[in-house]
């Protein structure tokens, strides 16, 4: 795959990305690489111009980031910004670095039973999070799925629907991909999440096998055969070969549920390596030309290809093309690993079910979370450090502390940059903590968690016992170095009275803000909820039913705001932003300001479609949390 320079007159910004090069170009539109504020690459989507007169393309763009914004309120949400409105809408969507499966099985051969039980139970989770969100995938395929270092992701939310409102697709229509339709696809009949079901059972059968179960000569036969014909599972690995013969069921009522399957599949074995060690090596080689990119923007990068070539034309719509020329030698070898936006699920809830290591673990003491929400982080940083680090252990970066600067976050972390760096620094104090493994390595009798992906390494203590949900995180975005964050984590330790906020008294930082809501209350207006938050952490907490709640006390910016704004009584006012899509809701109480800063509260609701009850809910959970703010 080629990532291009951009040509004359392409966009150098998108919003508040700063924009890399072309991904490539689909019939509806192209992707772009872009760079976030914190450095974290982005692809953004956008509608080709010559589209945008027509009314129907726009409205299945906005569609699409309906779709998506949807399933992301399920898991750690993908879709980082968008603009509907604007005149050449646009989506911005976590970057993440794959290969997709259908490449993965073509160059290296079926994946081994163990590999196929992974990649069924992240893809239950994924269907499972997406059918909750209400919504039918209607194209998972081969394609739409990528192999990435930590599991699974399901792609492309382009033709993805809400499952009670099937009028979009004209009667006697067929839209989704032949091979992995289902029988109720093939015969144009209404659809259920079932047919998503149907969809993974083949997929598994191809990962399995290498072959589809039902393609055939023409699509005529194919559909055929997904309607009317049993497939034949010989060649499947025994072992696979109910779940995938109870997956591919012709009556959508005999399917299983996507909770089933994970109950059929268990605990899985120790995790190691997911997939085959050539699929971790090909993404970790593409992940290293990514970070060349993103230190030398003006260059024309070619992702290395994988050692076994064979020819596939790109994808359509608006999942990234794979970058194969459109003309010349069809022996050209194929660019194995393809970068590619991820727009759902990751297999992570499949980790967090089946639950993680059952060795007791001591819980010790130390930093209370009261401790965390007043700490000035950037000065608790300085004093930990000292004049210098060690040079070898962020190459590029000077070596004297007072050539860094340290700026606090907007949650009261402390960013660290320095000149002619590009890559930055966070620590964060009281972080929700998830996705993390053990380390080797202890500080302070605190097991050192980690994660690591492309440009990226994170390091993190639980001070409060391994079974709290918070800890102190210290994160480092360049080319998955380690040392840093992990000597940074271990000398933020080393000091036994973190220093104060000098206004701790008066901030909103020191608010404990699940505590700003009433339980009984907030089920009152969005129905029912469990009795503790889905994620707690020093200035956030999540409540999960049927719809989302967030809380998150933050300091932006303080600049005069051009949204609308809502008198709540005694001189109060809400920030009422307009709502872009009608899933989520947002509001905003300002605090207080101090200096150049604004201390506010942010209510979002995130659930359905039906944005008046979510804004309603909205307004009514800032005025409960108005109340118990410290006057």
């Amino acid at each position: 795959m080629t990532i291009r320079p951009l040509a004359q007159g392409d966009p150098q910004r998108i919003g508040r990305y700063r924009i890399l090069g072309v991904l490539g170009s689909g019939g509806m539109g192209r992707v772009l690489l872009g760079a976030g504020p914190d450095g974290r690459l982005v692809a953004v989507k956008q509608v080709h111009a010559h589209l945008l007169g027509e009314v129907e393309y726009r409205a299945r763009f906005r569609r699409e980031v309906t779709a998506s914004t949807r399933v992301s309120g399920a898991f750690t949400a993908p879709v980082v910004d968008f603009d509907v409105d604007t005149p050449t809408p646009w989506l911005a969507s976590v970057f993440v670095v794959g290969v997709p499966l259908d490449k993965v099985v073509t160059g290296y051969g079926p994946l081994p039973p163990v590999a196929v039980r992974m990649l069924a139970a992240g893809l239950a989770s994924a269907l499972q999070a997406i059918h909750q969100a209400g919504l039918i995938h209607r194209d998972l395929k081969p394609a739409n799925v990528l192999l990435a270092e930590d599991g699974p992701r399901v792609i492309d939310f382009g033709i993805a629907q809400a499952a009670e409102n099937q009028g979009l697709t004209e009667a006697g229509s067929v839209l989704g991909s032949p091979a992995y339709m289902s029988p109720e696809q093939a015969l144009a009949e209404p659809l259920t999440p079932a047919s998503d079901v149907f969809a993974l059972g083949s997929l598994l059968v191809m990962a399995a096998t290498g072959e589809s179960p039902f393609a055939a000569a023409s699509m005529a036969y194919t559909l055929f055969n997904i309607a009317h014909v049993e497939p034949n599972l010989s060649t499947v690995p025994p072992e696979l070969r109910d779940l995938v013969g109870w997956c591919l069921g012709k009556d959508p009522s005999s399917r299983p549920t996507p909770t089933q399957i994970l109950d059929y599949l268990g605990r899985p074995p120790e995790r190691g390596h997911i997939w085959p060690e050539p699929v971790h090596a090909e993404i970790d080689r593409v992940g290293g030309e990514l970070v060349k990119l993103a230190a030398d923007p003006n260059a024309t990068v070619i992702l290395p290809g994988g050692r076994r070539g064979t020819v596939t034309r790109g994808r359509t719509e608006f999942a990234v093309p794979q970058g194969i020329p459109r003309g010349g030698d069809t022996r050209t070898l194929l660019v194995m690993c393809v970068v590619l936006v991820v727009l759902a699920v990751t297999a992570g809830a499949a980790w967090v079910r089946w639950g993680g290591d059952d060795t007791p673990q001591a819980s010790p003491t130390g930093f209370s979370m009261a401790q965390m929400r007043e700490v000035d982080t950037c000065s608790w940083l300085s004093k930990a450090l000292g004049s210098t680090v060690p040079a070898e252990l962020a190459p590029g970066w000077p070596a004297k502390v007072s050539d860094w600067t340290l700026t606090t976050s907007e949650s009261w972390g402390c960013d660290v940059t320095a000149p002619g760096v590009r890559s930055m620094l966070t620590v964060s104090p009281g972080k929700f903590i998830i996705g993390f493994g053990l380390t080797a390595n202890t500080v302070s009798a605190h097991q050192i968690l980690g994660s690591k992906s492309t440009g990226y390494c994170g390091r993190a203590v639980k001070p409060g016992g391994t079974q709290a949900p918070w800890g102190v995180l210290v994160e480092f975005y360049q080319d998955e170095e380690c040392r840093l964050p992990e000597y940074v984590l271990t000398r933020l330790m080393s000091v036994r009275e973190p220093p104060r906020r000098v206004d701790a008294d008066r901030s909103l930082a020191v608010v404990e803000p699940c505590s700003l809501v009433d339980h009984t209350s907030l089920a009152s207006l969005i129905g029912a909820i469990p009795e503790v938050p889905k994620e707690s952490s020093a200035h956030s907490c999540v409540w999960e039913g049927s719809d989302q709640v967030t809380v998150n006390l933050e300091q932006v910016k303080a600049s005069a705001s051009k949204d609308p704004v809502i008198d709540v009584g005694d001189g109060k006012q809400l920030i009422a932003p307009k709502s872009t899509v009608d899933a989520i809701c947002t509001r905003g109480y300002p605090y207080r300001e101090v200096g150049t800063r604004r201390e506010q509260v942010e209510i979002k609701v995130h659930g359905g479609n039906d944005n008046a009850a979510h804004c309603s809910a909205a307004e009514s959970i800032a005025r409960m949390v108005i109340e118990k703010l410290p006057k």
